[in-house]
Parts: C-alpha cells; sequence; structure tokens
C-alpha cells in the first residue's frame, strides 16, 4: 500500500532459496522482484505489519543481521512477541531480533489505528498473537484463512491452528468484518480474494454459516 509519503508492507513472505521457509515449502519468495514490478524500493517502505511470526510470513524481514528495510517499522502484537520470546525459537532469532536490536520494532496490544487508513486487528488462533490488517480496499488475512472452504465452512480446520477453537472464533468475526465493510478478505495462501459480502446467507455466494457439512475435517 502506497501514498505520497511512503509505502506499507504486509507480511514479507517465504525469503530467499536457501533459506528456512523455502526449504521447507520447496519454493523460494519472490518479494524483492515483485516490488521492482511495482516500483517500490526498500527504502521507501516505511510500515512493515507482520500478520504473525511464522517463517514463511518474516522470509524477507532481515538479511540474517539487519532489517531488509531498514526506515521500515515493524510492527507486531504485543501477545506474538511474547509467544515468540517465550523459549527457544530460531524464526524469532533471523527474523526478529536484529529489527529489535535495531530499534525498528513496534510492539501494540490489541485493535491500534497505523494512520494511512489502516488498522491492525487482532485474530488470534493460529498463533496466539495472529492480526489482521484493515484497509479501505480489503481486509488482509493473513493466516485466519488458509483456503476458500473456511470462508463457507469457519470451523474447518487447519492443521497449524494452535488453538483451534480461537482460530474459528476469529475466523467468524473477520468474515463479518469484511461483510460488514463491504470488502473482500485477502489472505495469505488463498490465490484470488475472497468476496465474503453473502456470509451467512444460507445458500447465497461463496460464504455460508459453517454448520453442518465440514466441522469434523481439517486441512
Amino acid at each position: 500500500m502506497t501514498d505520497e509519503r511512503g509505502a506499507t508492507l504486509v507480511d514479507t513472505g517465504i525469503g530467499p532459496a536457501g533459506g528456512a521457509a523455502a526449504e521447507w515449502l520447496g519454493t523460494a519468495g519472490r518479494l524483492p522482484s515483485l516490488l521492482e514490478q511495482a516500483g517500490v524500493s526498500a527504502t521507501e517502505i516505511d510500515t512493515v505489519i507482520l500478520t504473525h511470526v511464522h517463517l514463511d510470513h518474516t522470509g524477507w524481514n532481515t538479511d540474517g543481521v539487519a532489517p531488509r528495510f531498514p526506515q521500515a517499522t515493524y510492527v507486531v502484537q504485543q501477545a506474538e512477541f511474547d509467544h515468540v520470546t517465550a523459549g527457544p525459537n530460531p524464526t524469532y532469532e533471523r527474523q526478529l531480533r536484529p529489527i529489535v536490536e535495531t530499534g525498528r520494532l513496534r510492539i501494540v496490544d490489541g485493535k491500534t489505528r497505523l494512520g494511512k487508513g489502516i488498522e491492525v486487528v487482532p485474530a488470534p488462533g493460529h498463533t496466539p498473537g495472529h492480526q489482521v490488517v484493515v484497509t479501505p480496499r480489503a481486509v488482509l488475512g493473513g493466516d485466519v484463512l488458509v483456503h476458500p472452504a473456511q470462508a463457507q465452512w469457519p470451523e474447518l480446520l487447519y492443521v497449524y491452528e494452535r488453538e483451534p477453537e480461537v482460530a474459528i472464533a476469529s475466523r467468524r468475526e473477520v468474515l463479518e468484518l469484511a461483510k460488514a465493510l463491504g470488502v473482500p478478505i485477502a489472505a495469505a495462501h488463498p490465490h484470488t480474494p475472497l468476496d465474503v459480502t453473502s456470509y451467512g446467507v444460507k445458500g447465497r455466494g461463496t460464504a455460508g454459516t459453517g454448520r453442518g457439512l465440514c466441522p469434523s475435517q481439517r486441512i
């Protein structure tokens, strides 16, 4: 998201070939080339919002030593920071500690307006401090849902959800939020934004009540 003052980036993706996320997923990230195509330089980015601190969402945070976006303030929820610093965590050590040590980390606690029409809203469950990013054009959902079917059946669980019942509640809340705002949910893993304007209306569109079909399944 860009304006005349700078640019805001939400999550930094998989990271380079040879990195932990690239090795896990079998593919390298493309963020630098995508930013170049968009005409945005690393120094123009003044804010990096982290929906959560998983290796496939923080892969370009740093070069292992220093922040990759040197002018940016990185934003994370207090609950997420507490979670990743509670014990040994390689992702924290490589992708967040250098940001902390350079004073570029901003920790927020709960719903917070960041300016530029952007607000972060807690949506825990996938991780304790997972957050979504509300903009005028979309709700950027991180991993609040990872498959379009979860917009139809919010109870459809994802195997990596740390607190499944909390994740279900967050999914429902974010679906209702996007519906009320009249904007799609652009989550990290589905390839296209999800229109949820008919969420909760039985038999209509791509979003339903979540009852009766898939509650016992996991993806």
